[in-house]
């Protein structure tokens, strides 16, 4: 009975002991203008769409305020420093993968034409410029035969859900 019992509060022990995460306290978060790597055939136009995606799934989430760099008074808001008692993380995204996919493909039912996206998102601190978390996502869509806008669509909301969640683990 001893024995458990010590066992028991040395188990509590290590768990009080937990490593900080590297996102708590941070209160506002800068969203960068996306990139795409050059082998990715993914137009300004679709990076945008995922980095507006993005901006309002964060704000529909209140994880924190969020910056969006792609509007004007955004990008000035970004390149002031941060208020006193503000903790500002810079989150970049790099598209390293995209297949538009196929809608008669995905008609037939067997998994081809998926539509796929895959992103690389880092989180930095914005002040220090400290790596915090570096994650990657891959979203897919391969549903009937939908159409390549709702393929589009879904997989930059499965892409984003990823780095939401991944934030919120790491809070």
């Amino acid at each position: 009975m001893i024995h458990a019992l010590a066992l028991l509060l040395l188990l509590l022990g290590r768990a009080a002991a937990a490593p900080p995460k590297p996102l708590a306290g941070y209160n506002e978060i800068v969203v960068e203008r996306f990139t795409v790597e050059t082998s990715c055939e993914f137009s300004p136009l679709q990076s945008d769409a995922v980095q507006q995606t993005t901006v309002t799934r964060l704000r529909a989430k209140k994880l924190a305020a969020v910056i969006d760099c792609l509007d004007a008074a955004g990008a000035e808001a970004a390149g002031a420093p941060p208020g006193d008692g503000v903790k500002r993380l810079k989150v970049t995204a790099t598209v390293v993968e995209f297949a538009r996919g196929s809608r008669t493909a995905r008609s037939i039912g067997i998994g081809a034409g998926a539509t796929k996206l895959r992103v690389r998102f880092t989180i930095k601190d914005a002040v220090t410029g400290a790596e915090l978390v570096t994650t990657e996502h891959l979203g897919r869509y391969s549903y009937g035969g939908g159409t390549n806008e709702a393929g589009f669509t879904a997989v930059a909301c499965e892409v984003v859900d990823g780095l939401i969640a991944d934030i919120e683990r790491n809070r």
